[in-house]
């Protein structure tokens, strides 16, 4: 879990973060004021499950911070916090040796889309655009549950990508 800090690393999470930014700010499938569905959360669920939560946390946090002055955007301190603590559960719940598809995909998808993307990020907007949460949360649960049905699907091929990258050297977890 204890990933060193070493030149390779720095290169490799610089990596992920790059193709989240271009996931997230690029390329979204969805982008609406309250609700965005995209693929950022493939790279930063390999940062995690790669270099644990520490890593992952650094690096969505970054990710977010990066978009602010390149996109345009208005910085929405509990929304950053909602992103750090996702790469932060990422890394804990899939920088494991023993990953498996259940439970770990499950637990990783319902705990960050329910605690950081239903609690956080939509407290985070509701606050910044001065609308009541509950109405809020409910229109941004189909979000949700769409986030949460994509990380379970694709988590057998990230499954797949760490047993190859391991294989041939590339991680070490």
């Amino acid at each position: 879990m204890n990933t060193k800090l070493s030149l390779r690393v720095i290169c490799q999470v610089g990596a992920l973060i790059a193709l989240a930014y271009v996931l997230e700010r690029l390329l979204p499938i969805v982008n609406a004021p309250t609700m965005r569905i995209t693929l950022t959360f493939i790279p930063m669920m390999c940062c995690g499950m790669f270099f644990g939560p520490i890593w992952g946390a650094f690096a969505y946090g970054i990710s977010d911070i990066l978009g602010w002055p390149i996109m345009g955007l208005t910085p929405i301190p509990l929304i950053l916090v909602s992103r750090i603590l996702t790469g932060f559960l990422y890394g804990l719940i899939l920088n494991r040796e023993d990953l498996k598809f259940w439970p770990h995909s499950v637990a990783s998808a319902f705990s960050t889309q329910i605690i950081c993307g239903a609690g956080l990020a939509t407290l985070g907007l509701s606050l910044f655009m001065g609308t009541p949460y509950i109405p809020l949360l409910v229109s941004r649960v189909p979000q949700q549950a769409v986030l949460i049905a994509l990380q379970i699907a694709v988590f057998p091929a990230l499954l797949k990508l760490r047993d190859a990258l391991r294989k041939n050297g590339f991680v070490s977890v």
